[in-house]
Order: C-alpha cells, then sequence, then structure tokens
C-alpha cells in the first residue's frame, strides 16, 4: 500500500472536489445552452468578450489549457457559426488571430440569460459569491498548481 502524508492526502481531496464541482457545473450549463453552443464554446466566447485584442489559437490554447488540435477545432466550429473571425497575421503569415465578432457576442449574452437561472438557483443555496478572500485564495491554489506544472 502506498503512504501519503497529511498534506497529499489533503491535495487529493482538494483536487476532487475542484474536480466534481467542475463536472457538476458543466453537465448542467451544457443542459440549458443552445444546441449550436456547448462550455468549451461558451468559454471561449466568454474570454473574447472580457478581453477584446486578438489572440492566436496558440495561445488559446495555452489559457485554456488544451492542445492546439483541440482549440482549432473549438475555432472552426464557431468560425462556422459565424461567432468569431480568423485573420491571417500580416506581419507573420505563419501565423493566425482570432476575434470575436458582433454574433459572437450576441451569442454568448443569450447563453448568459440562459444560465442566469441556474446562477440564482446556487446563489439562493447561500453560497458566499462575495467572499473574495476564497476567490483569491482559489486563483493562487490555481496559479500555484500551473506553475509546479510549468517546473517539469
Amino acid at each position: 500500500m502506498l503512504d501519503f502524508d497529511d498534506d497529499e492526502l489533503t491535495l487529493i481531496t482538494l483536487l476532487s472536489e475542484v474536480g466534481a464541482i467542475e463536472q457538476i457545473a458543466r453537465a448542467k450549463l451544457d443542459s440549458v445552452l443552445t444546441g449550436n453552443l456547448n462550455v468549451s464554446n461558451f468559454a471561449l466566447l466568454n474570454h473574447f468578450s472580457r478581453r477584446k485584442e486578438e489572440k492566436t489559437p496558440f495561445q488559446l490554447a495555452k489559457t485554456f489549457n488544451v492542445t492546439k488540435g483541440a482549440m482549432t477545432n473549438t475555432l472552426n466550429k464557431l468560425e462556422k457559426l459565424g461567432y468569431i473571425h480568423i485573420r491571417p497575421d500580416w506581419e507573420d503569415a505563419r501565423k493566425k488571430l482570432v476575434s470575436i465578432s458582433q454574433a459572437g457576442v450576441n451569442a454568448r449574452n443569450n447563453a448568459m440569460k440562459l444560465i442566469k437561472p441556474l446562477l440564482n438557483k446556487i446563489i439562493s443555496n447561500k453560497i458566499i459569491i462575495n467572499d473574495r478572500e476564497l476567490l483569491t485564495e482559489l486563483r493562487k491554489f490555481r496559479e500555484k498548481v500551473e506553475d509546479s506544472f510549468m517546473e517539469n
């Protein structure tokens, strides 16, 4: 049998809880989003709604911790739907630049309306969303986890 110390067991439990939250949220969000949007598509549109600058597919893949191939598939789908623009990078012909279209902004805003009842249901269960300390600590934890894997 493997021996784990308290810190290791606590970390395994924490990661399991975070994973469970992500799975529950993804399933519920997917169930309310319209047929042509899933959580991954929504996340990308939401990312662009907050950050207006163009990004390369590689930058987006890195941001979302997916392979460039997976990001390319998502981008192709969103481009076919008219939700994003993909253009050549005029300074480096090997690269492409991605931005959100007005249709993408509208799709994101519609998705936000669809998920609002889910958010309110969670809030009504007295979950402390305004606990900035919790959010700050979760963000720090995520960054430390990322940093730990960057070193290898």
